[in-house]
């Protein structure tokens, strides 16, 4: 049976309305999205660096990065250097350098970053000429508020330890077996003025997972490493789960945290 001009009219009618009304609503979803995108990004950087040397010379960097967005599951920071700067040794992150772009990325233990943690990462370095600091940080290709932190008067000869002190642990990676324990090694970077004792927790993660007890170091001992025991409880599933834990002093001036991962073996 055919339609009536009028309910033809009435069908192409509503269709085109419900076609708008369509493409309004991709539009907001759209719209929506991009204003999340561009709300989903955020960092800022403390760029703290100590230099030797007159005309030339070498020097220690620390990068105390700040997520002031989303939570990060991998990040890669990026800068470009100034001058003749080549880095020689980094450390919590991978490193490289192609020309003056320097590009670090997290490691296998800590790319998952909580929106509002501060995380450091370092490096040592050489230059000619002089030793401008860099200022163009990016985290995941988004622009960064930087701090700089003056580097003190250059010295005629290298200084024998690092400007600030901080909690060193290794392996990089740690696999616990499921009912049993493994261990990382945690020592400090210099000597302290007195005694600091470094606590440990689970920020996310696996609640099998659990780390401790307290470590304490001295003036005396605070380059040798101690044990840090991370245990695994058994549990129901069969899945190797994972967390991340925070290693942390409160007798360290500045941020001290060290975000670190432990991955347990499913025996399941």
């Amino acid at each position: 049976m055919g339609l009536g001009k009028g309910s033809l009219r009435n069908r192409v009618l509503t269709s085109a309305a419900a076609t708008a009304l369509l493409a309004a609503g991709t539009g907001a979803v759209m719209g929506t999205a991009a204003a999340s995108a561009d709300a989903a990004a955020g960092c800022a950087v403390t760029y703290t660096s100590h230099t030797w040397g007159t005309s030339s010379g070498g020097f220690t960097a620390f990068i105390d990065i700040t997520n002031t967005g989303d939570p990060l599951s991998g990040w890669a920071l990026t800068f470009t250097f100034p001058g003749t700067q080549r880095i020689t040794t980094g450390f919590s992150a991978q490193w490289s350098q192609s020309g003056p772009l320097v590009t670090a990325r997290n490691p296998t233990w800590g790319g998952s970053v909580p929106s509002g943690k501060t995380f450091g990462i370092g490096f040592n370095g050489t230059w000619t000429g002089s030793n401008p600091p860099p200022t163009d940080f990016a985290l995941n290709g988004v622009p960064c508020t930087v701090k700089l932190v003056p580097s003190p008067t250059p010295s005629p000869s290298p200084s024998p330890s690092p400007p600030r002190l901080r909690i060193l642990i290794s392996p990089s990676d740690l696999t616990v077996p499921e009912g049993g324990t493994a261990s990382v090694q945690v020592r400090l970077s210099q000597r302290p003025p007195g005694n600091v004792i470094v606590g440990t927790a689970r920020v996310y993660g696996d609640t099998s997972l659990s780390a401790g007890p307290p470590l304490t170091f001295t003036p005396d001992n605070w380059d040798v490493p101690q044990p840090l025991t991370v245990t695994a409880a058994e549990d129901d599933d069969a899945v190797n789960g994972s967390a991340t834990f925070d290693s942390r002093s409160s007798q360290i001036t500045g941020s001290s945290a060290f975000l670190w991962e432990a991955v347990e073996q499913d025996d399941d």
